[in-house]
């Protein structure tokens, strides 16, 4: 999943480029606002890019549990070369 965050980040960039594209066409109908949500494609764009912002979290968790990790184990090889030497 460490090798997600670049096709995840070219992803939101294409996901919020196609949504500005939407919403620049809403306003230039003069829709604004709340009325936004009523409008289908709107919500279906709006949820896309949502959903890779909450990826793009979920990698940048597991980036830092798994450098923890790789810490505490860098931590017991440095205890155990310690106690044998």
């Amino acid at each position: 999943m460490l090798k997600d965050r670049p096709r995840i980040e070219r992803q939101l960039s294409l996901s919020q480029q196609e949504l500005s594209a939407c919403e620049a066409k809403l306003a230039a109908e003069g829709v604004t606002g709340k009325a936004k949500s009523k409008n289908a494609t709107w919500r279906h764009l709006n949820a896309g890019h949502r959903q890779l912002k909450r990826r793009l979290l979920a990698v940048a968790a597991l980036e830092a549990r798994e450098a923890a990790a790789d810490q505490r184990r860098a931590e017991k090889a440095g205890a155990a070369e310690a106690v044998q030497a």
